[in-house]
């Protein structure tokens, strides 16, 4: 992509003044990889730091194996594992270093590669440059980066074409999303950095990175947000990491934030703490009192908030579902008055009609099902029977007030009682009582 604006031909200016790595950072990268080899059976150890294929004795082998092989050419101790077709030989890494050139920070991205084609065969060592994230003073980013080519299977950076402008590509075309090819969170990162004055002032460590805390988003925060440079300032390392995290930016709480600091106080879990501060909002507690605001214990302390606000909360729910049962009792009172006392029986088994809400639920809590959440009580179209054995519940019976006819009987958890086709049976031999309910009902409303 070319550069359009002055800062991304500034930066492209820039980038062809920096120098190539050093032999300590090349050495460094290369360290990473760890210390491994594969054996064979037969007695060869094939180490995979250098390429050496060594050969010892089956005994020597076997003790290797415990404590350890001793490479007689690189002379690194390097842990064995069984060769198998499946084992990669191999292997990258994302290295970064983070450094300054006049008005920027810039993170440079390597991808530091380890390769042991063929046994015997010396180990190869490359390292690449991918991309690079610029961050001037003012908090504004440039991304530069060599072309490359991905899919859900492979990624290819073509490092033998120049750096040029890139965008942050949070997902790509098609069903596929993908991560961000430009975020070096996650890197390895060498030890010195050197970043601008700026920034430095305004409270950047060089251990962030080693935090996991995004890079970028942590330079550009310190760099125009006061109130993230009070926070790590103020050693609130964890509630800086909480707002990289969440984007909020715009903190709240702040006034407790200062008195934190105060006090000594340093907050070991960011989010547990703003969950905390919201449950003192909740109950009205003074969240300007240092008694309040730095618990000893703040695990402790936000399980009781929350444990008092559950049950608040369970009771207030409660008395809303007790008050909706009364204004449904009163409804179903009078949309099923013609219905209610209704009943039949063949000598063993009876069919009821639900005489109140109240029944609904202990029906549906006793059977298993849905006849209450549903809120079959209030459709108006639904007349629901309880069909008992001896008072036992045996099924619920939906009938249509418009069509007359049985729409489902279900036992418990939606089951088949045995007795599922006398039911069914009772309820349609005295479907005429139903009708003739409904008939007065009718006259009554028309009159």
């Amino acid at each position: 992509m070319k550069a359009r604006t002055k800062l991304e031909r500034r930066v492209l200016e820039l980038g062809d003044r920096l120098p190539a790595l050093s032999k300590a950072k090349r050495e460094w990268a290369f360290s990473l990889f760890p210390a491994y080899g594969f054996y064979l059976k037969k007695g060869e150890v094939w180490c995979q730091c250098c390429g050496y294929l060594d050969r010892v004795l089956i005994p020597e082998l076997a003790v290797s194996l415990e404590v350890g092989h001793t490479c007689p050419r690189c002379g690194k101790t390097i842990t064995l594992k069984h060769l198998t077709e499946k084992d990669c030989k191999h292997e990258a890494r994302y290295v970064s270093f983070i450094q300054r050139t006049e008005e920027w920070n810039v993170i440079r991205t390597f991808m530091a590669e380890r390769n042991n084609p063929c046994k015997g065969e010396p180990t190869g060592y490359e390292i690449n440059e991918v991309y690079r994230n610029w961050v001037n003073d003012d908090g504004r980013e440039v991304v530069t980066a060599r072309p490359y080519t991905r899919s859900p299977f492979h990624l290819t950076w073509k490092t033998w074409e120049p750096m040029q402008i890139a965008r942050h590509n949070h997902s790509c075309n098609g069903a596929y999303e993908m991560e961000d090819m430009f975020d070096p969170s996650g890197n390895w990162y060498y030890p010195r950095m050197y970043v601008t004055g700026k920034l430095r002032r305004n409270g950047w460590q060089n251990r962030f990175p080693a935090m996991n805390l995004p890079p970028v988003a942590a330079m550009r925060q310190l760099l125009t947000n006061p109130v993230a440079e009070t926070i790590v300032k103020q050693g609130q390392i964890n509630v800086f990491r909480h707002i990289l995290r969440c984007g909020d930016y715009c903190l709240p709480f702040s006034h407790a934030l200062n008195i934190c600091h105060r006090n000594g106080y340093i907050i070991g879990d960011a989010s547990m703490w703003f969950d905390y501060m919201e449950l003192l909002s909740y109950f009205n507690l003074d969240t300007h009192n240092a008694r309040y605001v730095c618990p000893a214990d703040l695990r402790a302390e936000h399980d009781r908030l929350a444990r008092k606000k559950d049950r608040l909360e369970a009771r207030r729910k409660e008395a809303e579902r007790m008050k909706k049962m009364r204004r449904d009792e009163d409804n179903y009172a009078r949309d099923k008055a013609a219905f209610i006392g209704l009943a039949f029986t063949d000598g063993t088994l009876t069919a009821r009609v639900l005489g109140s809400v109240r029944e609904f639920l202990e029906e549906g809590d006793a059977m298993h099902h849905c006849v209450y959440s549903q809120g079959y009580y209030s459709k108006p179209d639904s007349l629901i029977l309880s069909a008992t054995v001896g008072g036992k519940r045996m099924e619920t019976v939906e009938v249509s007030l418009r069509t007359f006819r049985i729409v489902q009987s279900r036992a418990a958890c939606n089951g088949v009682s045995p007795y599922h086709h006398r039911i069914i049976g009772l309820v349609n031999k005295n479907m005429n009582l139903i009708k003739e309910r409904k008939q007065e009902q009718w006259k009554k409303q028309t009159t």
